[in-house]
């Protein structure tokens, strides 16, 4: 996740947990009993669901607690019907676990239930940015955000997939994104794979809880902030309901020939990924700054098309950048429009 600038206020406990009864409701009555024989499948490197092929194409929509504070849960019908999204992505920040976790949990659980009654897909992202011991990511005071937000603490993601695994495990439309950018190195700006053998170490460890509960898709990432895959395809994690995220934005290796196809490493052709964060901004800083032109319109046309990538542009919002929203909170930022438009002739298999 870039630069956030929502101050969001509370919900109250009760005003969640009603929301969430709800929207439990009416998750149960449109779904209904045919859906629960059907689930996520790993063939090759695709992935299917039900057993035929799908592309999971959608937007990223932040954290319940902070960036969608205040939005309305109809969000994820106009998804569905106006930006044509099969999936979304909703996060969890650590330092808002660590906090106050049953709050943080009503508000997902309310998000994901809203989601799910849309008919959407949904992954759950542990928005952790860093490495236990290694590096944590900075948070800017003027967000809003805790301190520790984005805190690489263990024993903290382990509690967190212990608990998501227990209520969302059985729900076989939920995907669980196990850490949102790895940073093993914060000055490492280079794809080198060096780092996998340290991350693969600590999933399969967060994977373990996970698989006690639930046999749930994992999405695990490389490290450079999610952007570095290079050498996972020759060390691949032994579990086959685990496939890899992938983020990438304008600044990423730019100026190098091959650029993003090298820091992919020839993964896509092994296993499936989901590009779990993309976008573009005129504005903000120098990593997300891009234009339709030398960034959106060359990266749908030679990365994600032609690999079939799954992929979750980064953020429904008008506050989280980059932003597929205008300050209306309604009509799409340039950079939405042009989501809305990708999403709307992107390849989707035949069913």
């Amino acid at each position: 996740m870039r630069q956030s600038l929502h101050m969001p206020s509370e919900l109250s406990r009760r005003k969640v947990l009603t929301l969430t009864a709800a929207a439990g409701v009416l998750l149960a009555s449109k779904r209904g009993s045919a859906d629960e024989r059907l689930k996520f499948d790993v063939v090759g490197n695709e992935l299917h669901f039900g057993g035929r092929p799908i592309r999971l194409m959608g937007v990223g929509v932040g954290d319940p607690v902070y960036v969608r504070s205040g939005r309305p849960l109809s969000d994820y019908e106009v998804l569905v019907r106006d930006w044509q999204c099969s999936a979304v992505r909703i996060s969890i920040h650590p330092g808002h676990w660590r906090h106050d976790p049953d709050h943080a949990f009503a508000l997902l659980e309310r998000d994901v239930s809203a989601a799910r009654a849309a008919s959407l897909f949904v992954i759950v992202d542990w928005h952790a940015i860093g490495f236990p011991g290694r590096y944590a990511e900075p948070v800017d005071p003027s967000w809003g955000l805790p301190l520790d937000a984005f805190a690489s603490d263990e024993a903290l993601a382990l509690d967190f997939w212990r608990r998501i695994s227990t209520r969302f495990g059985g729900d076989t439309g939920i995907l669980f994104e196990l850490w949102n950018e790895p940073v093993y190195d914060g000055k490492l700006w280079r794809s080198t794979g060096e780092h996998w053998p340290f991350l693969k170490a600590l999933w399969i460890r967060l994977i373990a809880e996970i698989r006690s509960r639930s046999d749930a898709i994992i999405i695990v990432a490389g490290g450079r902030w999610a952007h570095d895959l290079k050498g996972v395809a020759n060390d691949l994690i032994d579990d086959p309901r685990v496939i890899y995220s992938w983020h990438c934005y304008p600044n990423e290796d730019r100026g190098v020939a091959s650029r993003w196809l090298d820091s992919l490493g020839g993964l896509p052709a092994v296993k499936p990924v989901v590009v779990t964060e993309w976008g573009f901004t005129r504005e903000g800083d120098d990593a997300i700054r891009g234009t339709p032109e030398n960034f959106g319109i060359p990266f749908t046309r030679d990365v994600l098309e032609p690999l079939k990538l799954h992929s979750m542009a980064w953020c429904f919002s008008s506050g989280a950048t980059p932003r597929l929203l205008a300050p209306d909170d309604v009509t799409p930022s340039e950079y939405g429009a042009f989501v809305k438009d990708y999403l709307a002739h992107s390849w989707r298999p035949q069913t």
